[in-house]
């Protein structure tokens, strides 16, 4: 947690990044947190729900810069007529326009991140063992999986997403315990979210430019479905089977380990 929260600093204060650039990178960072924080949310007890909210509300301050530039890169790569294109591209940097200035945001955002390592000091003592982390492996697994099962609208979709997400982070946390597995298993939950993620970046375009409302509902169809295969097999297990999976690797990985 203290070297996510040190690299979240140190982008916010890099002097020679654009600040959408910035915001861009510490984003990914609260994300990463969020993810770390359900991982251990059952030893953490009650500071979880403080924790989880401190770095949900930083990130919707620096979230609609970001956003916007996620929409114009989604509207970037749907093949359009240069008018329509040029047209939609008007009013996406319209309405990025209207947002504050974000040099004052980024600066109270730094604020608190001084403010939550200094929390950190406050923490639980975390026992060393695959048990501390294996409510919040289950849980975000079982999460994604009942999202793929469950998902009705652009809106559960993107629900579905951060659930893909924090499997990810949580993949890729666990990466030396089988290099050669979780690797490429990260890999595979890295596409399925970027999909998830096209997908949603799409929903926003629409509400901004409904003209291209055939044309994104047919692109989203095609990321639904490329997301729907790739999930199935993500999520083929059961929660507790996985789990099992998780911890008989875990155990394999500490009776080797150097």
């Amino acid at each position: 947690m203290d070297e996510q929260l040190v690299r979240a600093r140190e982008t916010l204060d890099d002097p020679k990044a654009p600040a959408a650039e910035r915001v861009h990178d510490a984003r990914k960072r609260f994300k990463e947190i969020r993810a770390l924080l359900r991982l251990i949310r059952d030893p953490l007890g009650g500071q979880f729900a403080d924790e989880n909210a401190s770095f949900r509300d930083a990130a919707r301050e620096l979230a609609a810069a970001r956003d916007a530039d996620a929409v114009l890169e989604a509207l970037d790569k749907l093949a359009l007529p240069r008018a329509v294109a040029k047209r939609a591209r008007k009013a996406v940097e319209a309405q990025r326009a209207s947002h504050p200035p974000l040099e004052p945001v980024i600066a109270n955002v730094q604020e608190q991140l001084v403010i939550a390592q200094g929390r950190l000091g406050m923490w639980p003592q975390l026992d060393d063992s695959f048990d501390t982390i294996a409510p919040g492996l289950l849980r975000t697994y079982r999460e994604g999986r009942r999202g793929l099962n469950s998902h009705r609208d652009a809106e559960e979709l993107h629900e579905w997403r951060k659930r893909v997400k924090e499997h990810w982070y949580h993949a890729q946390l666990l990466r030396h315990v089988w290099p050669e597995m979780m690797k490429p298993y990260a890999d595979v939950l890295s596409t399925l979210s970027k999909t998830l993620g096209d997908h949603h970046d799409l929903h926003v375009l629409r509400d901004l430019v409904p003209e291209l409302a055939d044309v994104i509902d047919a692109r989203q169809a095609e990321l639904e479905q490329q997301a729907m295969s790739i999930g199935r097999r993500v999520y083929a297990e059961k929660p507790a089977a996985w789990l099992a999976r998780m911890r008989n690797t875990w155990k394999a990985w500490i009776r080797t380990a150097p």
